[in-house]
Order: C-alpha cells, then sequence, then structure tokens
C-alpha cells in the first residue's frame, strides 16, 4: 500500500496535566517502537534539537503549552510532531488534548499517520498501542481514499464514531452494538473491541465497510461522543 495510514482517537471532555498527557504520550510511542521493533525519534517544531521520547523534553514542550493557554484552558491544548525510521519512511502526531469544555465542537483527539512499505501490517498493533496509552471513546485506522470512498455513508463533519480499514470501539459502545458480528470483532482486555474483517490483515472492504456503516449508524454504538464525559 503506497498511500499514507492514520489511525484516530477521539473522546469526550477530560481535565488532564501536563504530566498525565506525557505519560500517556510516551507510552504511545514507548508502545510504537516495539511494534516498529526500532527505537524512532520523535521532533517537535517548538523544541528543535530535543527528542521527545526523553520524558523531559516531552514533558517541556506540553507544560510549555499548557502555561500558554491561559485564555481557554478548557479546550485543551494541541501538539504536532514528526519522526522517521527504518519500518516507516515517516510519521506525523498530532493531539488535541486536556480539553473538558462540554462543546460538541470541542472533543480530544490522537492522530497518527504513516507511510512505508508495509504500513497495513502496522496498523493493528498500532491501533491497539494509542487505545491502550490514550483510552479513546472510539478509534479507527483509515486513509483518504477510503474516507472517500465511504463520504455518502459516512459525511465528514457528522458526531460518532466513523467505519475504517480497522476500528476500536469503547467497551460501553461495544455492548450496544446490533448482533451478528461476531466473526468481525476481537475483544480487547479493556472491554472495548476492535471490528474487523477477521481476514489476512483485518482491513474492512470499501463495500463491507460501507455495509457496516449503514447499519451502524443506526446503532446506539455509533451514538455521537458525550458532552459531558470522556467516553459512551
Amino acid at each position: 500500500m503506497d498511500e499514507e495510514l492514520i489511525a484516530r482517537g477521539f473522546w469526550g471532555p477530560r481535565q488532564e496535566t501536563a504530566e498525565q498527557v506525557a505519560d500517556e504520550l510516551g507510552a504511545f510511542i514507548a508502545g510504537l517502537d516495539e511494534v516498529l521493533g526500532e527505537k524512532i525519534s520523535w521532533v517537535s517544531p517548538l523544541l528543535p534539537g530535543k527528542p521527545l521520547e526523553e520524558r523531559d523534553n516531552a514533558l517541556q514542550a506540553i507544560s510549555d503549552a499548557f502555561r500558554e493557554n491561559k485564555d481557554a484552558p478548557h479546550l485543551g491544548i494541541s501538539q504536532s510532531y514528526r519522526a522517521r525510521g527504518t519500518r516507516i519512511d515517516t510519521a506525523a502526531i498530532t493531539l488535541v488534548v486536556g480539553g473538558y469544555s462540554e462543546s460538541a465542537k470541542v472533543r480530544n483527539s490522537f492522530v497518527v499517520k504513516w507511510r512505508g512499505a508495509d504500513i497495513a501490517t502496522l496498523a493493528d498493533p498500532i491501533l491497539r498501542r494509542l487505545v491502550s496509552a490514550w483510552d479513546p471513546d472510539w478509534a479507527a485506522v483509515t486513509s483518504r481514499s477510503f474516507t472517500d470512498a465511504l463520504a455518502e455513508v459516512q459525511p465528514v463533519g457528522k458526531p460518532g464514531p466513523k467505519i475504517g480499514y480497522l476500528n476500536y470501539l469503547s467497551e460501553a459502545r461495544a455492548q450496544a452494538l446490533p448482533g451478528g458480528m461476531d466473526k468481525h470483532l476481537t475483544k480487547l482486555d479493556n472491554g472495548g473491541v476492535v471490528i474487523g474483517s477477521g481476514e489476512g490483515d483485518g482491513f474492512l472492504s470499501v463495500d463491507k465497510a460501507t455495509e457496516f456503516a449503514k447499519v451502524l449508524r443506526l446503532s446506539a454504538a455509533f451514538s455521537p461522543t458525550p458532552t459531558t464525559r470522556s467516553k459512551f
């Protein structure tokens, strides 16, 4: 697959400290290193020359962002980082975290994008590391072309989960899924589930994803992320 893959996780209001965010970021970076079998170095334009896999540097970048956001702390902070490796040609992280506004227009998110020779084989373990580190309400692995192909059944901007190649739902959402999907579900230790094809790399085809989207968008499992708590 030549196209860039994107793993995205979203959750509702969750007030956090700089230390908590630094720990979550560190957990994801360490988990990604395990997946890749190599240690890659992440950099921030705000801290040139200081690798973010070192917790003190990550904490400095995140603490500075919190301090600079005195006017609207309820909206959280945003950060972006980039890296290169052997198995992945390029990778990028964008996060918006620490927000605790009850506005439906404000939501916390973590997004990682990557390119490389075998990026599809990395998708499932990267999705699981995202879930483990950030505890999202829902998450998915997708691409620009896949999102475009499903635009009619799940318009961009519509609140709630979106079906991707691979998908994660938190425990309460998993319990609200309609029947008949068992062969497409992998239950995780946290009670959530990964939805996939159940074959090969697990990726859903556009046709199967379209079928699922039409059914799931009508279910409670795909209702909008709450505005009063972090998860469904």
